[in-house]
């Protein structure tokens, strides 16, 4: 892709997520993001897919990788050093880092994920960023060549990721301590019952 076509899809997803959080709604039309974005219909065209339903999962995947990027940077130069740190502890602190980013965008993930069928179809949608996500922040915590034991992993960290996005989306307050006090709890459950046995030590 274009230079030129990377700033207009980030302008475009941008825009998008800026009109979710004023409307309070999900429908947004092509006309309202080239207004707001400033951007050529015909440009716009070039970019977004042609039914606007499509909208919320594509401008989501986008704002996901985004985010992703910079947390994975983050945790990256916050463990470059770190020699005390537990593979658990740095993985329990690279899905807060996660959930910090998604803070900012919290109202417009309700609005998109407001009942439990939307929430389904919006995580099967962006399944591939999430594993992305996974498997990169294993990459940088730990040395498991073993690709079959790392897709069991990141498959297990999706499905804590899941539910800590359920206590995310329904805690009413700013802050994210409940959501990492619920993290904690799910990746110990995990080793507790088995399931995750050998996978991450503490």
């Amino acid at each position: 892709m274009k230079t030129d076509d990377q700033n207009y899809e980030l302008r475009l997803c941008k825009t998008y997520f800026s009109i979710l959080e004023f409307n309070m709604k999900e429908e947004v039309s092509l006309d309202q993001l080239c207004e707001r974005a400033k951007i050529s219909k015909e440009e716009a065209k070039k970019i977004v897919p042609n039914n606007s339903l499509d909208y919320k999962y594509f401008f989501l995947k986008i704002l996901i990788s985004q985010l992703d990027k910079e947390v994975l940077t983050e945790l990256k130069e916050d463990i470059a050093d770190d020699i005390i740190s537990s593979t658990y502890d740095k993985i329990l602190e690279g899905l807060a880092l996660r959930f910090e980013k998604y803070l900012e965008f919290k109202q417009s993930f309700k609005i998109l994920s407001n009942n439990t069928k939307q929430r389904v179809e919006v995580f099967f949608n962006v399944f591939q960023e999430n594993y992305f996500f996974t498997n990169s922040l294993l990459n940088l915590v730990e040395s498991e060549k073993n690709c079959g034991i790392k897709a069991l992993k990141s498959i297990a960290l999706n499905i804590i990721f899941m539910k800590g996005l359920e206590t995310f989306l329904k805690n009413e307050s700013a802050e994210i301590d409940p959501v990492i006090r619920n993290l904690d709890k799910y990746l110990g459950d995990f080793e507790d019952v088995g399931l995750f046995m050998g996978l991450i030590k503490k």
